[in-house]
C-alpha cells in the first residue's frame, strides 16, 4: 500500500471511529432532527420520492438528497436515530478522507495527514455529523468540486489529461443543488471566477466551460427542480424568490421561524466550531493571499483562500446569517493551517516560528482546562444567551417563548471532571513542546487533546438530546390515544418533529389522521399549507376552543410558555395537564 493511501485510510479509520459511533444513543434532537426524519419516512411509506410531505403537508425548504439518502436507510435498518443520522455521519467521514487526499495532492503526506485530522477534529463539524441535516451533505459536494476542479488545473498544468476531473467539478456542482439548494452551487463558481480574475487566467470559456460539463450540472440537478415545479405551482417562486431574495431583505411573504445571528454573533460561533485551529487561520490565510502565486501549487492554495475567506465574508456582511453557514469553509481552513504547520516545521521563508502557533493553543487549553474545573466544582455556569447563540432551535423558541430546557449542572458535572483532565493534559503538552522546542510535540498535543475531547463532546450532545426530547410524551400519546381521538400541536410542527414517528410507526396501516398545527403557520410549512388538502390541518386559536368543547378526547401538545399559550383561552375545568418533559406540555379535555 502507498503512503498516500496510507495515510488517507488512516484518517478514514480515524473519522470513523469519532463519526459512527454511538450514533443511535441520543434521541431525536427536537427541532431540527425528528423532522426531517419524519419527510424521509413519509417519502418511503407513501411513495412519493418527488415531493416531500410531512403530516400530509407538502414540504419545500430543502431539495431531497438527504431525504432520498434517509428513506433508504429506514428501508435496510428501520426508521430510527441510528439510521438518519447516517445521512450525516458518512458524509463526513468523506469530508475528512477528501480533505487528506487533496492535502496529500497539494502539500504531501503531511499536509494531507494533518489537514484531515483537523477537519475531523473540530467541535462544530463533529456535532453536525451527529445531526440530522443537509449541512454535511452540501460541505462533501463543495469539496468534491473544488478537488475535481483542482486536479483539473493541476493536470493541465502537467499537460495531462484532467477532463475528468472538470466532469467532477460540474457533477458536484450539481449535487450540491440537489443537496441543500441554487447557492451551494453559485457561491463555489463566484469563487472560481474570483480565482481566474485574480491570476488572469485566459480563455476560461473555452479551458473551463465545457458543454460536456455544463450539461452534466444540468441533468443531475435541473430534472428535480422542474418535476416538483410541474407538480406544485408556484415552488419556484418561493424557492428562488420568497426563501433567497426576499429572505435577504427580510420581507418574506411565507416567513419561517429563524432568527439570523448578528455578524459578531456568527463570526464567534463560528470561531468556537473551529477551535483551536482558527487561532492559526488568520496566519494561514494571510500567506496564501498576499502572493506571490509563481507555480500552479501555489496557485491552487489560493483558489482554497479565496474561498474559506470569501464565503465567511460574504456570510458575515449578510443581513441573514445561521450559526452552521460557516461549515462549508471548514475543510479549505483546515487545508490552509495545515499547510501552514507543514512550513513552520519546514522552517520556511516568512512563516511564522514555532511558538506564535503554539502559545494562544497552549493559553486556550490552560483557560478550559480551568473554566471546565471551576464548572466540575460548581463555581461557574453557562453564560446567559450562550446556547441560543450556538443553536437555531434554541434561538427560535427563545425569541417567541420560553428558552429550551439544558442540563442540570448536577448532570454535567462527571463530564467538566473529564474535560479538566483532557484540557490539563492537553495544555501539559503544549507546554512541552514550547519549552523543548519540539513544534511536532506541540501540534502532536493539539491534535490528540481535540481527539480526546470529542467522545466527551459525543456524551454532552446526548445529554442535550435527552434535555430537548420530546420522546417521552410522544409515548404518552401513543399509548393513550384511541381512534377517533384528536391529535393538536401548538406552534410551528418542526418543533416536536420525531412526535410523528411514535405515531406511525413501522407495520401500522392505515396512517394516522394528520395533527392538526395550532398557531403554527410561521413554520417551514406556511408555503405547503397554502396548498387546498392542507388547509383543514392548520387551526386557530378559535376552531381549537370550538373542538375543545366537543366530545371528541383531545390531546394537545405545546411548547408555548404559559404566557403565551393558547391553552390561557380554553376553560380551565376542562383543561388537563397530563404531563410535561422536554420543555413541552402534554394536555388533554378530557382528565
Amino acid at each position: 500500500m502507498s503512503l498516500a493511501a496510507k495515510v488517507v485510510l488512516g484518517v478514514a479509520l480515524v473519522a470513523a471511529a469519532l463519526f459512527l459511533s454511538s450514533l443511535g444513543r441520543a434521541p431525536f434532537v427536537d427541532p431540527p432532527e425528528g423532522f426531517h426524519a419524519v419527510i424521509a419516512w413519509e417519502m418511503l411509506r407513501h411513495g412519493d420520492w418527488i415531493t416531500p410531505h410531512i403530516n400530509g403537508v407538502r414540504y419545500f425548504d430543502k431539495p431531497p438528497l438527504l431525504y432520498w439518502l434517509m428513506a433508504g436507510a429506514f428501508r435496510a435498518l428501520g426508521p430510527g436515530e441510528m439510521a438518519a443520522r447516517l445521512g450525516s455521519a458518512l458524509p463526513a467521514l468523506g469530508v475528512a478522507a477528501l480533505t487528506a487526499w487533496l492535502g496529500l495532492r497539494l502539500g504531501g503526506a503531511r499536509v494531507g495527514l494533518v489537514a484531515g485530522l483537523v477537519v475531523a477534529a473540530n467541535l462544530e463539524l463533529f456535532l453536525f455529523a451527529r445531526l440530522v441535516k443537509p449541512d454535511l451533505l452540501l460541505v462533501l459536494c463543495i469539496l468534491l468540486a473544488f478537488a475535481g476542479l483542482l486536479e483539473a488545473y493541476l493536470r493541465r498544468e502537467e499537460a495531462r489529461d484532467g477532463r475528468w476531473a472538470l466532469l467532477i467539478f460540474y457533477a458536484a456542482l450539481g449535487a450540491t443543488v440537489l443537496a441543500k439548494d441554487i447557492l451551494g452551487a453559485l457561491g463555489p463558481l463566484a469563487a472560481v471566477a474570483v480565482f481566474f480574475a485574480v491570476t488572469r487566467e485566459r480563455n476560461v470559456a473555452r479551458r473551463w466551460i465545457p458543454w460536456a460539463g455544463v450539461l452534466l450540472f444540468l441533468a443531475i440537478a435541473m430534472p428535480w427542480y422542474a418535476l416538483v415545479e410541474a407538480r406544485n405551482s408556484g415552488f419556484l417562486w418561493y424557492t428562488v424568490v420568497d426563501n433567497h431574495i426576499l429572505n435577504l431583505a427580510r420581507h418574506r411573504v411565507f416567513p419561517d421561524e429563524d432568527v439570523p445571528l448578528s455578524a459578531l454573533e456568527f463570526l464567534a460561533v463560528t470561531a468556537i466550531g473551529f477551535l483551536p485551529w482558527c487561532l492559526a487561520a488568520p496566519w494561514a490565510l494571510w500567506r496564501r493571499l498576499r502572493g506571490p502565486w509563481p507555480a500552479p501549487e501555489d496557485r491552487a492554495w489560493l483558489l482554497l483562500a479565496i474561498w474559506a475567506a470569501g464565503s465567511l465574508a460574504v456570510f458575515t456582511l449578510s443581513p441573514f446569517k445561521l450559526p452552521h453557514y460557516g461549515l462549508p469553509a471548514f475543510p479549505a481552513l483546515a487545508l490552509l493551517v495545515a499547510k501552514l504547520w507543514d512550513e513552520v516545521l519546514e522552517g520556511a521563508p516568512g512563516a511564522p516560528s514555532p511558538r506564535a502557533l503554539l502559545a494562544p493553543p497552549f493559553l486556550l487549553f490552560a483557560v478550559a482546562a480551568g473554566a471546565a474545573f471551576l464548572a466540575w466544582r460548581g463555581y461557574l455556569t453557562l453564560p446567559a444567551g450562550a446556547l441560543p447563540s450556538a443553536d437555531v432551535a434554541a434561538r427560535n423558541v427563545a425569541a417567541r417563548g420560553p428558552d429550551l430546557p439544558f442540563m442540570s449542572g448536577a448532570q454535567l458535572a462527571p463530564l467538566f471532571r473529564s474535560l479538566t483532565a483532557v484540557f490539563s493534559l492537553g495544555a501539559l503538552a503544549a507546554a512541552a513542546g514550547l519549552a523543548l522546542r519540539r513544534p511536532t510535540l506541540g501540534l502532536g498535543a493539539l491534535l490528540a487533546a481535540m481527539l480526546a475531547f470529542l467522545p466527551f463532546a459525543a456524551e454532552g450532545f446526548e445529554l442535550f438530546a435527552r434535555s430537548r426530547s420530546v420522546r417521552m410524551l410522544g409515548d404518552a400519546v401513543a399509548l393513550r390515544a384511541a381512534p377517533g381521538d384528536l391529535l393538536a400541536h401548538e406552534g410551528a410542527l418542526e418543533n416536536s418533529g420525531s412526535w410523528l414517528l411514535t405515531l406511525d410507526p413501522p407495520g401500522r396501516a392505515p396512517a394516522p389522521a394528520p395533527v392538526k398545527v395550532v398557531n403554527g403557520l410561521v413554520s417551514n410549512l406556511a408555503f405547503g399549507a397554502s396548498f387546498p388538502e392542507a388547509r383543514d390541518t392548520f387551526w386557530d386559536a378559535d376552531r381549537l376552543a370550538a373542538a375543545w368543547r366537543g366530545d371528541r378526547r383531545i390531546f394537545l401538545l405545546s411548547a408555548a410558555s404559559s404566557e403565551r399559550s393558547v391553552t390561557r383561552t380554553l376553560p380551565p375545568d376542562t383543561l388537563h395537564l397530563l404531563l410535561e418533559a422536554g420543555g413541552r406540555r402534554l394536555y388533554s379535555n378530557r382528565p
